[in-house]
């Protein structure tokens, strides 16, 4: 059993719906908050309200992610992945668990990447969880959808 210190500090997702996630962690000196990433911030409960695809690492790093849904993902959206040498990359689809191509994940094979594709709510679950055992994880999440399919 490992028992892990919460001290406030870290990134992790706090919650996630339609069209958004709410990421926790976010204090008034994040980068992200001035970067005009975060689409809205609650400054008593360091909060940041994001309802664009987004790459969230768990050192703290938030950039965005350009494809907006499955259909406009292509391979050099998986480029530069390795830069933070992940034990793992988490894949959050949208609302239901779908594939990106096999030409996008060979991408992240040839990085010599794990990773694990899933629905964008099991993925931000799954963030937290190796998040907060202090794993080296990078969470990159497509929005849900009402209409995903």
């Amino acid at each position: 059993m490992k028992f892990v210190l919460e001290t406030g500090q870290n990134i992790l997702v706090h919650g996630y719906d339609i069209n958004e996630v709410t990421i926790s962690g976010i204090n008034a000196d994040h980068p992200e908050l001035k970067s005009g990433l975060i689409d809205d911030w609650d400054a008593d409960n360091h909060l940041g309200i994001f309802r664009k695809s987004v790459v969230i690492s768990a050192d703290g790093t938030i950039k965005s992610w350009s494809p907006q849904n499955i259909s406009e993902l292509n391979p050099e959206h998986f480029l530069g992945f390795s830069e933070s040498n992940p034990e793992v990359v988490l894949l959050g689809m949208g609302q239901h668990l779908r594939f990106p191509s096999q030409d996008c994940l060979a991408v992240l094979q040839q990085q010599n990447l794990g990773y694990e594709v899933m629905d964008t709510a099991a993925a931000c679950r799954t963030f937290n969880v190796l998040a907060a055992e202090g794993r080296e994880v990078i969470l990159a999440m497509l929005m849900i959808e009402k209409n995903d399919i």
